[in-house]
């Protein structure tokens, strides 16, 4: 009797356990089909896209909330796939390949970034989402020709309002954000100062 009674307690016990473990979510930041432009041509140049440095508050796996203006919440069953520098790079990239029809833009991580003729390093100063609001993603950003020496710097901001009240949505506000950017780094890659140098 006393077996079996023991035996009931330790299946509710575990039952219990393994309900309350918590399911983990990861979210990926991506490329927006609307950048994709008509054909592409030849790429006559090569630009390579990072160092990228993000704030310490969100530089970690799990996703950051804010809840107030002092107050932010690090979602633990919430977490990108990679890295937050690795994912605005790779999206970045992205963004502006499909943006410059006659370069190939590669992340600073990408073997192919060592023959850049440009190099464009993106200071992220703000990366911030507010649920049932809005993100922002303020940044700070340098072109660079392949000498090394510093051609524009520019300050971009963007914020997407929340469509959704949940993580996904805000994974895409992200996304659409970092395009904002990226078309904002793609404009300046075909202004005058920048241009002459190609």
């Amino acid at each position: 009797m006393m077996n079996s009674r023991f035996a009931a307690a330790t299946a509710v016990l575990l039952l219990s356990a393994c309900a309350s473990v918590p399911k983990d979510h990861f979210y990926t930041l991506n490329v927006m089909p609307s950048s994709m432009p008509s054909a592409k041509s030849m790429p006559r140049y090569r630009i390579a896209v990072g160092p990228i440095h993000v704030p310490e508050m969100v530089d970690r796996p799990e996703m950051v909330v804010r809840e107030a203006p002092n107050r932010v919440k690090v979602l633990e069953e919430h977490r990108w796939a990679q890295s937050l520098k690795s994912g605005i790079a790779r999206v970045l990239a992205a963004d502006l390949d499909m943006n410059l029809n006659e370069a190939q833009v590669v992340s600073a991580e990408d073997y192919a970034s060592r023959n850049a003729n440009y190099r464009i390093t993106v200071d992220i100063e703000s990366f911030d989402a507010m649920p049932g609001d809005s993100v922002t993603v303020d940044a700070m950003w340098t072109v660079f020709d392949a000498g090394g020496k510093p051609l524009k710097t520019v300050r971009s901001a963007a914020r997407e309002p929340l469509k959704e009240n949940d993580y996904a949505a805000i994974a895409a506000a992200y996304s659409q954000a970092l395009s904002a950017i990226a078309n904002d780094i793609g404009n300046a890659m075909r202004s005058p100062d920048v241009a002459s140098f190609k």
